[in-house]
């Protein structure tokens, strides 16, 4: 199997397709604002966090490969990048899903169409490892926090354990 095949079996196991975990979009399927916004007692983030925080990552590595500027000068802390806003619609919740999704589906056509040569090309002049590296660290990072997602709906009483776990 070759590293462009492996990418791609764990990004679709992260993303769309249950394999050993929960993909994604199984993990967030028929939450509501209200959902997504709730927090248990002792937990940092919520759903909605979770998802803002993997739309963040993925969009800012996205901008990355695409060699598309980033916000310049601006330190970020982890902190910001688990946000919700105040008093959200159902609309409000769909449209991050939604940008969220479209950010997914983005590098899904990626690495569809990515070569080996470029899984083996040095990502900056900053950044040394050729992009197999980051891209492989994405993938668990998404799972990591499909997780959290998962735990936290089970902490609400909301998962729905046909989607992959019990």
């Amino acid at each position: 199997m070759s590293i462009k095949q492996i990418l791609q079996d764990q990004f679709n196991n992260c993303y769309e397709e249950n394999g050993w975990f929960v993909a994604l979009k199984n993990a967030l399927a028929n939450v509501t604002v209200e959902q997504a916004l709730w927090k248990a007692d002792g937990f940092d983030h919520s759903v909605w966090e979770a998802a803002y925080h993997l739309t963040f990552w993925n969009e800012r590595w996205l901008k990355r490969y695409r060699k598309e500027p980033l916000e310049p000068g601006k330190n970020i802390t982890i902190a910001e990048t688990f946000q919700a806003p105040e008093n959200p619609t159902e609309a409000d919740w769909q449209a991050a899903l939604e940008k969220l999704y479209s950010v997914m589906d983005a590098w899904k056509n990626i690495l569809e169409n990515i070569t080996e040569e470029k899984l083996a090309e040095q990502v900056s002049e900053r950044y040394e490892a050729p992009w197999s590296a980051p891209l492989a660290n994405i993938n668990m990072h998404n799972a990591y926090h499909t997780g959290q997602i998962v735990v936290i709906r089970k902490l609400q009483g909301s998962w729905d354990a046909a989607k992959g776990v019990s």
